[in-house]
């Protein structure tokens, strides 16, 4: 079980937050503003039970944790914030993109990308982890809810505690809305694996 305390999440959330302005205002070509609305550790359980509903028309993105400690990172956004961010990162006016093709999930993946390795690499920092990330993966929400589902149901993890990200991305005007989590468990992570 990792035991982190809720200044050193904070302190990564303050690090990470200007990493990933700057991340996404280059990508976007726009001014880009990110607070972190909450950054806390949480017991296992209830960061599944925020994320083990997500809507069918949910985005889940993930990518499995490396160097030692089990467990992944998950990124969930609602399809319409998707949808105008990856409008936004390839500085297309909102509401351009309808369906997303490969390029646009490849924008979607990067995103985990760039709040996963912002994050974690200020955690990694203020306490002293050494968190490596995999390639970044989607999965159905209906998939993701069944995963999330199982753990529930056998007490997977009970002892094992999550950080968890609710994270704001305001680029030009536009509000997008992300819960990023980091979720340590092994079962997690064998059960993503076999996606």
């Amino acid at each position: 079980m990792i035991n982190l305390s809720p200044e050193v999440i904070q302190q990564a959330a303050d690090a990470g937050s200007k990493k990933i302005a700057a991340a996404f205002s280059r990508l976007s070509g726009s001014p880009v503003d990110v607070t972190v609305s909450r950054a806390v550790p949480v017991p296992l359980a209830e960061s599944l039970k925020k994320l083990g509903e997500p809507h069918e028309h949910s985005i889940v993105v993930y990518a499995q944790l490396l160097e030692g400690i089990p467990g992944a990172s998950v990124l969930l956004l609602s399809r319409d914030n998707a949808l105008v961010l990856v409008d936004l990162l390839n500085q297309k006016e909102p509401g351009t993109t309808a369906v997303m093709k490969d390029i646009d999930r490849s924008a979607i993946k990067e995103t985990l990308n760039i709040l996963s390795n912002s994050y974690m690499n200020s955690l990694s920092e203020s306490a002293n982890l050494n968190i490596g990330l995999d390639v970044p993966n989607m999965l159905s929400p209906a998939r993701f809810s069944t995963i999330i589902e199982e753990l529930v149901e056998k007490d997977a993890g009970e002892n094992d505690t999550a950080v968890l990200f609710e994270t704001v991305l305001t680029i030009t005007e536009h509000r997008i809305d992300a819960v990023f989590s980091l979720l340590f468990n092994e079962r997690l992570a064998a059960l993503i694996q076999e996606s």
